[in-house]
């Protein structure tokens, strides 16, 4: 009898030990470059760039043995002002094309499972001549084609051609989710952001 109990007891230890586990050491959030398209966005008023939307791909795991829930997924911009930040667009890979998802609403990891996102960040492009020149082959086109919007390669093929004003752009960006704790907010995951 008394083995038995000693066995319990180190069960229902056990388990509150790893219940208790904090959020942070609970979750892993991973950042993988993908190969989609990087699409720029034109005025046609004024002929400029007026954002630039990169792609990235994020896994959310669950390294618990309960469940986990979040309610928002955040992608802090360092070069935009608060006020005009218009944050992410979301997406979830559904057979071989990507579904849209809310960036807000609940959300569960299973234990011991992932979420897998694919997002599109919305940067603005400054208007100065000296940044709007590098896009410059990019507006012809689009000019010449009466498009506003444009796929101009990868994140791999902008930094090399473009390295300096991607820095500029993404510099100590990061991700923040916002987990649940039962039903009420609980910690706020925020990571750099890395291509």
């Amino acid at each position: 009898m008394n083995k038995v109990f000693k066995i319990l007891t180190l069960i229902v230890l056990c388990f509150i030990f790893l219940k208790c586990k904090n959020i942070k050491e609970a979750i892993s959030i991973k950042q993988i470059e993908i190969k989609k398209p990087i699409i720029t966005r034109l005025t046609l008023e004024d002929t400029t760039i007026l954002n630039i939307k990169f792609p990235n791909k994020l896994i959310i795991k669950n390294n618990s043995f309960t469940n986990k829930a979040f309610v928002k997924i955040e992608y802090e911009y360092n070069n935009i002002p608060y006020d005009r930040d218009y944050g992410i667009s979301l997406f979830k890979k559904s057979n071989k094309s990507l579904k849209s998802i809310s960036t807000t609403g609940k959300k569960i990891i299973p234990s011991k499972k992932s979420l897998e996102y694919i997002y599109y960040t919305r940067h603005f492009v400054d208007s100065a001549r000296s940044i709007q020149e590098q896009f410059k082959p990019y507006i012809e086109k689009m000019l010449s084609e009466n498009k506003d919007t444009l796929h101009i390669g990868t994140v791999k093929e902008f930094k090399a051609k473009h390295a300096e004003l991607f820095n500029k752009l993404t510099k100590n960006d990061s991700i923040s989710i916002q987990f649940l704790d039962g039903k009420e907010l609980g910690e706020r995951i925020t990571v750099p952001v890395k291509w």
